[in-house]
């Protein structure tokens, strides 16, 4: 484990009861049926009517904040309109990739550094709020990671059915679309590809294969609240692995256009075990795993030009398929 990623994990342990994830215990378990219930079944959202809803300028690039209702289901008031931000270099792009948020990522902040890196190579982004995040949260000012289990599970299923229904939203307005984030982003650009229906670039970046291996072998399982979870921590753990896994892109038969996907992984993550980005390259054919000899906390703050340039190769695997080799290579 690269020694960032220990220190996150030493930072992690000492997280106290009132910020613990999972702190109020499961959570509504008709919703937790419902995931149960619905979980590996692919979602086909309807069209969605995208309302700008404001433009401004700023270093040569143009930001647009756009929303729209969401199609997901058992979201809060406070989240049922989605947010998003545009970001292009240029007035008529070709290219446009959707970023998917990460783990505790509220707002655009983050992502606008690797949005600006994108614009550089002629790639507009469009930042989708979590749902449950930023401006949704359902408690407006409470900057705790989720109170449960269920409310994890809404959140995760949302924001797969809404970044399916803007990528195909987006598909209609751009020649070129893809999609990518980095951690849970990654996790759930990964599904958002696979289940988008159309030949989409694909850019998961320390992305897992599922929820489960961060929760439950990452260092994030040293702020999760077992004890709510179950009598004992080991039955606690069990519990919610098993639920966590249950949600894998492994379970959905890869479309042709995964051979263009390019992913991104640290050889010493401590958040997500190498294993699961391993999972996801087995299972798309003709998919490329960049590896980089550093962790978690690593690729997000010195290896963005990395994140960007491999962004724009799956991309242009997309566009002129016989141009790439498709196998790894590793950096220094």
């Amino acid at each position: 484990m690269h020694w960032l990623d220990r220190a996150s994990a030493a930072a992690l342990a000492r997280t106290p009861p009132h910020r613990r994830v999972f702190r109020d215990g499961w959570g509504d378990a008709d919703v937790l049926d419902w995931y149960a219930s619905i979980v590996r079944t692919p979602p086909r959202p309807g069209p969605i009517q995208v309302e700008e809803v404001s433009r401004f300028s700023t270093d040569g690039l143009v930001v647009t904040d756009l929303r729209f209702e969401s199609p997901a289901e058992h979201l809060p008031p406070a989240s049922r309109i989605a947010g998003a931000r545009l970001v292009s270099a240029e007035a008529d792009p070709f290219r446009v990739c959707l970023l998917m948020a990460a783990w505790n990522d509220h707002g655009y902040r983050t992502r606008s550094r690797l949005a600006r890196r994108l614009a550089a190579r002629g790639i507009a982004t469009v930042m989708l709020e979590n749902p449950l995040y930023g401006e949704r949260r359902p408690r407006p000012g409470d900057d705790r990671p989720l109170a449960t289990v269920s409310e994890f599970a809404v959140m995760g299923r949302a924001a797969v059915v809404e970044g399916v229904a803007l990528l195909s939203h987006l598909r209609t307005l751009y020649p070129s679309t893809g999609v990518g984030g980095f951690s849970m982003g990654g996790n759930i650009a990964a599904f958002v590809g696979v289940l988008a229906g159309f030949p989409t670039a694909i850019a998961p970046i320390a992305g897992s294969h599922s929820p489960g291996p961060p929760f439950t072998q990452g260092v994030l399982r040293r702020a999760v609240a077992f004890d709510a979870l179950g009598s004992t921590p080991e039955e606690a753990e069990r519990l919610l692995s098993r639920f966590l896994h249950s949600a894998s892109v492994l379970d959905h038969d890869p479309p042709r256009h995964t051979a263009a996907a390019v992913l991104v992984a640290g050889t010493s993550d401590g958040f997500v075990p190498t294993a699961a980005v391993q999972a996801v390259q087995h299972h798309w054919p003709g998919a490329r795993t960049e590896w980089v000899h550093t962790g978690h906390a690593g690729l997000l703050w010195r290896h963005k030009d990395l994140m960007a340039s491999a962004t724009a190769e799956a991309f242009d695997r997309l566009d002129s398929p016989g141009s790439s080799t498709g196998r790894d290579r590793r950096l220094r």
